[in-house]
């Protein structure tokens, strides 16, 4: 469609928003959802890897982490000043990542880390379950530089005895109190290979879950579940995904789960001084009122509400891959590259 030549610069401007007006209505037709009255409608990729239309649950907590505060700068995130909420910086941690300097790390202004403290591998002739080769070092190289640590334990159980056993070697090597974080229960799926958990269920990958947490809990952790849009959509049931806080993966410029979450990945594979290997970054979000006592703040500037030129609004809803964010696997072949 042309403006008319004919028409004055007023009347052009005037013209080319009325067109502007038009094409947004259209495309609200054709793009929103017109067969309910959510407002709240989204494309997910499903676990066949097709994109499936979904409504949020309203059984489920709502995401009250307006991100039109939060900003980065670099690797780094922080809020504007106001915000009701803060947010820390922090790492994921497996054999993987090699040698770690977690010295440098802290002092480079990161404050927790989870640390993966076991793993079962996917190939159907060994599900065998693992203790993370280089946890015990990781652990008390990270505690003694002042970091917040949780651990993770990367699941492929196909039934309740998996499940169950991948509880135990959380209560055979750590104690409560050696946590600051939670037991982080992490499942997932296997896109790029074969593997024994293909044929697995929704409804068992729920009910392994829940035995995980129920026994890790019994003896007095806190908990939590690692999940993406998939697994929040068409994975977990409502009533997981409401008694549980969520360590939600998505890599992306912001997070746009509509429930509720504590943590949020959104890098698998950043270069960052310290770490030998790219890791998964991590965001800790913090309601003002839930602070915790003498918090540890890195003296840089970019937690300070900088407004330099290389920091980043996040107001635009930017999404780089929704099916992004499970990338905690263990290959079982020397021959495939690590995350």
């Amino acid at each position: 469609m042309r403006v008319p030549f004919f028409l004055s610069g007023k009347q052009k401007i005037k013209s080319l928003l009325g067109m502007a007006s038009i094409f947004l209505a259209l495309s609200f037709l054709f793009f929103s959802c017109t067969s309910c009255d959510h407002k709240d409608c989204r494309t997910v990729y499903n676990r066949q890897i097709e994109k499936q239309h979904v409504h949020p649950d309203p059984a489920v907590q709502k995401n009250t982490f307006n991100t039109k505060w939060l900003k980065k700068k670099g690797e780094f995130y922080y809020t504007k000043k106001g915000a009701p909420y803060r947010v820390v910086n922090g790492v994921d941690i497996s054999r993987h990542q090699g040698i770690v300097d977690f010295d440098l790390l802290r002092k480079n202004g990161y404050e927790f880390v989870f640390l993966r403290l076991a793993y079962r591998r996917y190939g159907y002739e060994s599900g065998n379950l693992v203790k993370d080769e280089n946890f015990d070092r990781y652990y008390e190289d990270a505690k003694q530089a002042g970091f917040k640590v949780g651990v993770y334990v990367y699941s492929q159980a196909i039934n309740d005895e998996e499940a169950l056993e991948e509880a135990r070697i959380v209560i055979d090597n750590l104690k409560p109190y050696m946590l600051d974080l939670p037991v982080v229960y992490d499942p997932e799926f296997v896109f790029y290979d074969e593997a024994r958990t293909d044929m697995v269920s929704e409804d068992v990958f729920c009910r392994n879950t829940q035995l995980f947490l129920d026994a890790v809990e019994a003896e007095g952790f806190k908990t939590m579940i690692y999940a993406n849009l998939m697994w929040e959509f068409f994975v977990f049931t409502p009533e997981l995904l409401r008694r549980n806080d969520i360590w939600f993966a998505q890599y992306s410029k912001k997070p746009t789960s509509p429930y509720k979450f504590t943590f949020w990945q959104y890098s698998g594979a950043s270069q960052i001084e310290g770490v030998e290997t790219p890791c998964d970054m991590n965001v800790w979000f913090i309601p003002n009122e839930e602070i915790w006592e003498d918090p540890i703040m890195p003296d840089s500037p970019i937690l300070e509400g900088s407004s330099s030129p290389e920091s980043t609004d996040l107001d635009e809803d930017v999404i780089l891959d929704e099916s992004a964010g499970s990338q905690m696997v263990e290959y079982e072949s020397p021959a495939v590259p690590l995350p």
